[in-house]
């Protein structure tokens, strides 16, 4: 199997980019440089023999492999015959064919920008990625902006692979308002909490308000 040099330069920085955020993404890039052995199971079976048929739902052969959910081991792959983009797009395992599916980007460039993004993001509001600082109202406004760049990529499916992600924000969050409700309770005033845990005065309203709610 022959990847195009111009697909493999891209799948290169794709599988750096795509390094920089594996904590906090639920996904794997393969190495481009072992891409055919990445195939088995899916386009050739273990004595290289073709699984490519007529068959409603069989595998299709312009269908690459490039990486996977690291969850569930749904296969990541790029449309290589469509014309003008290549999009990529992940599909389920064990539905018995591989019409199930969803897009994440209409190219490897668009994966990669949409990944530049969250990486850009933790730049921004952590000081390290050990320290976690993001809300899931901003990973929500970041899924927004990938999915209004991107016509093919599906929110849901970004959603499920920012699991990770939402996971620490959920954490954090939590943490944050336990800590609002004590400081409250304590006679501290609301731009007194705001200081004392470096927040701002609106994000830190935002905690004590929900603590109230519960």
């Amino acid at each position: 199997m022959r990847v195009e040099a111009k697909l493999l330069k891209q799948l290169k920085q794709l599988k750096i980019v795509s390094e920089q955020t594996a904590e906090w993404l639920n996904i794997e890039i393969f190495n481009p440089e072992l891409l055919e052995r990445e195939q088995l199971g899916y386009s050739m079976d273990l004595e290289g023999n073709s699984l490519i048929n007529d068959e409603e739902g069989s595998w299709q052969a312009d269908w690459l492999v490039i990486g996977h959910r690291k969850l569930t081991g749904d296969p990541i792959i790029i449309e290589t015959a469509e014309l003008g983009q290549q999009p990529v797009a992940v599909l389920m395992h064990g539905m018995g064919d591989w019409n199930a599916g969803s897009y994440l980007a209409g190219s490897v460039l668009n994966f990669q920008e949409a990944i530049q993004q969250f990486i850009e993001l933790i730049a921004q509001k952590n000081d390290n990625q050990s320290t976690w600082k993001i809300t899931c109202m901003e990973l929500e406004q970041l899924m927004t902006r990938i999915v209004s760049a991107d016509d093919y990529a599906d929110k849901d499916l970004w959603e499920s692979l920012l699991d990770p992600a939402f996971q620490a924000a959920q954490g954090m969050e939590a943490d944050l308002m336990k800590q609002v409700s004590e400081m409250s309770k304590c006679g501290m005033t609301i731009k007194e909490i705001a200081g004392e845990l470096k927040l701002p005065l609106k994000e830190a309203y935002g905690y004590l308000k929900k603590v109230k709610e519960l």
